[in-house]
């Protein structure tokens, strides 16, 4: 995952996902791969708005959805309508929280030992049972952040 404001890095990652380089397209990126706090595209907007001229709410909402398009974000649902993001698009679980939303990412190497764990013949056989091909997987775990 990119994290820095370089602009010709991004204007280089952007081309190579099919997207122009605006300003505001510069402004977000960076701010969402500098986070690893998963915003709303309204927190993300409040976050680049003072600093960013002519951003509009939503040219973010649009913007987020040209990153998921692209590949260079991921788009992570809730149960009641709200979207939360994430520039990481590398394969990581994340931890969602039913009390207060909050999704964080597990552990590297346990987000990765899990992922490696999963068994292809049952990824094979899922995909010829339903006439499905797997892109991808995503893995969420849902429950509470306890107090330490």
């Amino acid at each position: 995952m990119m994290m820095q404001n370089d602009d010709a890095q991004l204007a280089t990652m952007f081309s190579g996902h099919g997207l122009r380089c605006t300003r505001q397209r510069k402004a977000l990126y960076s701010a969402l791969a500098a986070t690893k706090e998963h915003p709303t595209a309204d927190q993300l907007y409040r976050d680049v708005q003072n600093h960013t001229s002519g951003l509009s709410l939503a040219t973010v909402y649009n913007t987020l959805e040209a990153f998921c398009r692209s590949g260079l974000a991921q788009k992570l649902p809730a149960a009641d309508g709200s979207a939360r993001y994430d520039a990481n698009h590398e394969a990581h679980v994340h931890l969602r929280c039913t009390r207060t939303g909050r999704v964080a990412d597990a552990p590297e190497e346990l987000s990765h030992k899990l992922h490696d764990s999963l068994s292809k013949d049952v990824m094979r056989k899922i995909e010829a049972a339903l006439g499905f091909k797997i892109d991808h997987v995503q893995i969420e775990f849902v429950g509470e952040f306890q107090e330490k």
